[in-house]
């Protein structure tokens, strides 16, 4: 009895270390997928800027983010192609690329997401450069559909004249 009462005091213990630990990479992991507050900063990069309109209490959103999104950031493969990036259309405002401060809503209606999630790809002076991808389609196909964004994205740039920027993130 006693050994079987010392087994499930060690046997709590490494739980509570590895939800610990899960609990700890999820903080980090929240933090992959930065959410947007201000547009002008991540046109300072001069990438193209990946922008999945959203909302917190959406399941579809949530799929695109865990299955898509942050795999994407993860694999490093896009990391001087785009900044991936989320803007939460929760929340109130943001600051547009010009620097004032525009209403979520009104700049979603601007690149034509009304559902989400909606993603989008624009120049670092906020021009919309491919079409976006909107609702999460089918999820067989999804990665596709960014990928194809991507690419539009990078071709509109190239066309435009832009160099290719590496920039510090």
């Amino acid at each position: 009895m006693k050994n079987l009462f010392r087994a499930l005091i060690v046997f709590a213990a490494l739980l509570g270390v590895v939800t610990w630990a899960q609990s700890g990479s999820r903080d980090a992991e929240g933090e992959l997928l930065r959410e947007i507050t201000d547009l002008r900063e991540e046109a300072a990069h001069g990438l193209p800027i990946l922008v999945e309109f959203a909302l917190h209490a959406c399941p579809y959103c949530r799929v695109a983010e865990e299955e898509f999104l942050k795999p994407m950031i993860r694999s490093g493969a896009y990391e001087d192609r785009v900044l991936i990036r989320k803007l939460s259309m929760d929340r109130r405002t943001v600051i547009d690329f010009d620097g004032q401060e525009i209403r979520t809503h009104e700049l979603a209606a601007r690149y034509g997401a009304r559902l989400a999630p909606t993603v989008v790809v624009l120049s670092p002076e906020g021009e919309l450069l491919s079409r976006p991808v909107v609702g999460l389609k089918t999820v067989d196909f999804y990665g596709g559909y960014l990928d194809r964004a991507i690419d539009e994205a990078e071709q509109a740039m190239a066309e435009r004249g832009q160099p290719e920027v590496v920039a510090a993130r």
